[in-house]
């Protein structure tokens, strides 16, 4: 088994390297191949991002136009 440590990075604020919010280590398989690992990595990094979307071009209730 391999030891594999993905981090993230806010570039707007400063991180430290060493902040344990700032990274989570997984292990693989001595075969797994790096699309495997990128692919994990990027399940993990995801699970610590929260998101939203919304369209800009429609009017909301609170809107007077």
């Amino acid at each position: 088994m391999r030891k594999i440590r993905v981090s993230w990075e806010y570039p707007d604020i400063y991180t430290r390297p060493d902040d344990p919010y700032m990274h989570e280590d997984f292990e693989v398989d001595d075969d797994a191949t790096p699309e495997e690992i990128q692919d994990e990595a990027a399940d993990i990094a995801f699970e610590h991002f929260g998101w939203s979307f919304w369209d800009v071009t429609k009017r909301h209730g609170n809107e007077t136009n």
